[in-house]
């Protein structure tokens, strides 16, 4: 992953990694067995944009949030179950996905906080935030 990060909404906060690389958006949580509580993937497409979001690859639901540019939630989809594509209506430019059920009490209009932790030079530099994922490798995802 290119780093890590804090993302708070309300009371509410996830550990995750940051995709902003075509790879890493492509790949996302795909493939994973499970993910651990309270961590995720937040994903940087560069600008606002319509983002399409496919959870084909995915073995366990999430939750999905959609961000503006000056990270207002725009849009929110709860427990999306594996094998389907998630197409917002609105443009954004960040999206996070954690597991099903921890986006419970956020709405469209929140801010987030993102507090970057760390960002990595390359993409393979990612034995932090495989050692935050419970099992499995990163596979077949987004945008």
């Amino acid at each position: 992953m290119s780093g890590q990060a804090i993302v708070t909404i309300k009371d509410k906060q996830w550990q995750t990694g940051i995709a902003d690389t075509p790879w890493e958006l492509t790949q996302g949580l795909g493939g994973l067995a499970e993910l651990a509580p309270n961590t995720g993937m937040f994903f940087d497409t560069g600008y606002e944009q319509i983002i399409q979001v496919t959870t084909v690859p995915m073995l366990f639901p999430i939750d999905i949030v959609f961000f503006s540019e000056s990270l207002a939630v725009t849009e929110v989809y709860p427990n999306v179950e594996p094998g389907f594509i998630v197409t917002p209506t609105s443009l954004a430019r960040y999206f996070l996905e954690v597991n099903a059920g921890e986006l419970e009490g956020i709405e469209v209009g929140d801010i987030a906080q993102v507090e970057i932790l760390s960002l990595a030079e390359t993409p393979s530099s990612n034995a932090d935030w495989s050692s935050m994922m419970s099992n499995g490798s990163v596979y077949g995802r987004h945008c």
